[in-house]
């Protein structure tokens, strides 16, 4: 008992430990996404779904599936492997919606083998979780120890596909956003150099920030399990 405790006590430290190492600051993170002298030069280019079928011109792949969702609430835009299809979310007024679609892009391109061991696996390990968490309380699983590095390692292997096909993303979509904003530029004159470098600029800083909180919250996903399971674990055996 006292080591399940214990365990707790230090998941919890190492989120605050991750939590200080990244600098998180959600507040600085909304800021940048409010910017809206930025917002004005973006709203200069073409309507999301232009952006994104020119984009996946540029990179070759022109088969991709697109789909606006015009829910309002729905502002976060994926990529699907299983259909080849990118749903673009209702993100005609954020100023940061050309490295969105951009991001979206990148998924469609990158190793279709990854992104489907990244999908099964995913749905996998939240399926084992919720097996865990039933299969404790029942008292059918008895090595609670067992099931804790389980759930590490399953969430470790998440963590490390995850994060490399998020974080390459993350990464190419500035300059592939940027590249995108030169060639139409070029094309229709509506900005100048300079205005182009600004947007490339807040999407740099808004990374420089996004990245590493990404990151940790996928760090927070794994261990939360792994807290949900250990506070699990003591009320079972409390009563």
């Amino acid at each position: 008992m006292e080591s399940l405790f214990l365990c707790l006590i230090g998941s919890l430290i190492s989120i605050l430990l991750v939590y200080i190492a990244f600098e998180i600051n959600i507040k600085n993170i909304k800021t940048s996404i409010n910017n809206k002298k930025i917002k004005e030069l973006v709203d200069k280019f073409p309507e999301n779904e232009e952006i994104c079928r020119s984009i996946l011109k540029m990179i070759k792949n022109e088969n991709v599936k697109i789909k606006q969702n015009e829910n309002d609430k729905d502002k976060t835009s994926v990529y699907v492997v299983l259909t080849d299809t990118i749903f673009i979310a209702n993100i005609k007024d954020i100023h940061t919606r050309i490295q969105t679609i951009a991001h979206e892009c990148i998924h469609s391109i990158q190793s279709r083998k990854m992104l489907l061991f990244n999908f099964f696996y995913t749905n996998i390990y939240n399926l084992y979780f919720f097996v865990a968490i039933i299969l404790t309380i029942f008292r059918i699983y008895k090595n609670y120890y067992i099931q804790i590095i389980i759930l590490l390692l399953m969430g470790i292997v998440f963590f490390v596909v995850r994060s490399y096909l998020e974080n390459d993303a993350m990464i190419k979509a500035k300059y592939l956003a940027n590249e995108y904003m030169i060639k139409y530029n070029k094309e229709n004159n509506i900005c100048t150099e300079n205005q182009i470098n600004e947007i490339t600029q807040e999407y740099d800083n808004l990374n420089k920030k996004g990245i590493p909180t990404y990151n940790f919250i996928l760090f927070l996903k794994i261990l939360s399990k792994i807290i949900i399971y250990l506070i699990t674990t003591i009320i079972v055996n409390l009563f």
